[in-house]
């Protein structure tokens, strides 16, 4: 018997609720005009989440699809991604054949199966040398203008870019540091299938309905943030900036299904796309944001407390950080710390760290304000930037904000210091190990995200 809801049905009017949405769709034939900038969200078909359902102790087990790309009368948006942002060379190269064009359609170069193009220039043209797979060059040209298209001969084919293979097309263009820039174009949902899979980790079939509230959450995340990074000509980077994206190569068949299913779905609140923030581990609590960040507080990104109530356990108690210590000697974390508070030393250096103290905590449990006394003065910080302040001296970032601290002691001198804490990641939004234990515990994707983002409501983009 099937024990998760059947997927809503769309009308045909669905596919066609983005304006100009049809000629972002990839695989069109004839050249593309410059990306458009979708300022206005027009949102279909609200869904109502539904009330907790009883715990069921048989997850879902969908069939395994296959792994095709999403057909392209599928009307979804289309996402820039930043693989390569202001680097003085680029390559693109192909299994297949691809061409080279200007904006406006014309052919600069037609490069055969297992060959490359190489990008490089300066001021407002960009120079191009092609190579075929036998080593032979090939045609190429100088003082192109900026951006160039580069399209895969076969609609259905891909491009490669440092050997990983990506859907889509690549535009190169001026960088805003005067390099250049290499942007993957392709539809939302093909984008997808390359970011939830980098992004969930884990692909079993019990946890498949957080595998589906990841892909709402990802594709929310995409659209709301959209022409964010226009300035630097793309919408999102391909890394935890924004969210990872792999290409084709990270692509998975149950993750493809999941993204499939919840296909243009999103989240909203009052009629606008969330700030779908996610996380990897709570450690039984998320942050509202004004807790992390300094924003105003947001209704939909409340501290949740994320334990099940049947057992008393956080349903993220599986993650390996659910839990977890860092250790530094004296030497080790006055080494980290000129280095991370040197905004604040002004030239001075830190010689011995005298005390540290926690002053105060969230609502959730993470560090608000915190004191460390050294002989270069007394610092007070929190929030998430202690993250950023108290660095593992192996490099990285501290796990999460979630943490107390105790320090020991020789003769009086700080000889070593310790944080014991929880959790990782900054804490706001989803939890995806938490997400994980709900669809365990027999939730369903709609009422997962209703844990995580309260207020908003699953609805229907295109």
């Amino acid at each position: 018997m099937r024990r998760f809801p059947a997927p809503v049905t769309r009308s045909a009017t669905r596919w066609r609720s983005l304006a100009g949405a049809a000629a972002l769709a990839l695989g069109a034939c004839t050249p593309r005009p410059a990306i458009p900038t979708i300022p206005v969200v027009v949102i279909r078909d609200t869904v109502t989440l539904p009330a907790t359902p009883p715990p069921t102790t048989t997850p879902p087990r969908p069939a395994v699809p296959d792994t095709a790309a999403f057909p392209e009368a599928l009307l979804a948006p289309a996402v820039r991604v930043g693989l390569v942002v202001d680097s003085q060379r680029v390559e693109v190269g192909s299994t297949g054949a691809f061409t080279v064009l200007t904006q406006d359609g014309r052919t600069v170069a037609s490069v055969p199966a297992g060959g490359t193009a190489t990008f490089s220039g300066s001021g407002g043209t960009i120079s191009l040398t092609t190579r075929q797979a036998s080593g032979a060059g090939g045609p190429g040209g100088a003082g192109l203008p900026a951006p160039l298209v580069v399209r895969s001969a076969d609609p259905h084919g891909t491009l490669l870019v440092r050997g990983a293979p990506y859907r889509g097309e690549m535009l190169v263009q001026r960088g805003p540091r005067g390099g250049l820039t290499l942007v993957n174009r392709l539809d939302m949902e093909n984008y997808l299938l390359g970011v939830v899979p980098r992004e969930i980790g884990r692909f079993e079939l019990d946890i498949y309905e957080a595998i589906k509230a990841q892909a709402v959450a990802a594709r929310t995340y995409a659209v709301a943030y959209q022409g964010r990074r226009s300035a630097q000509g793309f919408d999102v980077f391909a890394t935890v900036e924004d969210q990872v994206y792999g290409g084709v190569a990270g692509e998975n068949a149950v993750v493809n299904r999941a993204v499939r299913e919840t296909a243009g779905e999103i989240l909203a609140y009052e009629g606008r796309p969330i700030s779908a923030y996610y996380h990897s581990t709570c450690a039984g609590y998320t942050a509202a944001i004004e807790e992390v960040w300094n924003n105003a507080p947001v209704p939909y990104l409340r501290a949740v407390r994320d334990v099940d109530p049947r057992t008393g356990e956080a349903y993220d108690r599986s993650s390996r950080l659910y839990q977890w210590t860092e250790r530094w000697t004296q030497e080790q974390l006055v080494s980290v710390l000129n280095r991370t508070l040197a905004d604040s030393l002004r030239g001075r250096r830190i010689g011995e760290i005298r005390d540290m103290r926690l002053l105060e905590r969230t609502p959730s449990g993470r560090v608000r304000a915190m004191r460390i006394d050294t002989d270069a003065g007394s610092f007070t910080v929190g929030k998430d930037r202690v993250r950023w302040i108290l660095t593992p001296a192996r490099g990285g970032t501290l796990n999460s904000s979630k943490f107390d601290v105790q320090l020991a002691r020789s003769g009086g001198r700080v000889t070593e210091i310790v944080a014991t804490g929880g959790g990782w990641g900054h804490g706001i939004g989803m939890c995806q190990i938490g997400a994980m234990g709900r669809a365990r515990a027999g939730q369903d994707y709609r009422t997962i995200l209703r844990a995580y983002y309260q207020g908003a409501e699953l609805q229907d983009l295109y």
